[in-house]
């Protein structure tokens, strides 16, 4: 699983192209930070995908269930953070969150079902 694949590259671009329609049309559920919710979620799934590849091949499931929760405790201390530093609607910035932390989540497990397609 190279860090920088193709089909992740079309992913960070699709959703960037659709937050920015999103703002672009001005809807009032995209809370004002959400540029800053995808790409902390964007270089976190970097990160974990540079750590795990950069580490021994063993146990790839074991490394990419560990990398999720640690992304679910470094995504708790974000919220935490913009929520010590005073956000208007928090819920709403919290329901944006969750529903892009959704979105990484599904595709990494997506893309770790085709790869254990390929070890058989």
């Amino acid at each position: 699983m190279k860090v920088l694949d193709k089909s992740n590259l079309v992913f960070y671009l699709v959703l960037i192209s659709l937050v920015c329609f999103l703002v672009f049309i001005d809807f009032s559920f995209v809370n004002d930070f959400i540029f800053y919710i995808v790409f902390f979620n964007i270089i976190t799934d970097v990160i974990f995908k540079f750590l795990i590849e950069k580490f021994d091949k063993s146990l790839v499931v074991l490394k990419t269930i560990l990398s999720t929760f640690f992304r679910l405790f470094f995504s708790i201390i974000f919220i935490l953070f913009f929520h010590f530093y005073g956000i208007e609607n928090l819920l709403n910035f919290i329901l944006n969150f969750l529903i892009v932390y959704l979105l990484f989540i599904i595709f990494e497990i997506t893309i770790l079902l085709l790869n254990l397609h390929h070890i058989k």
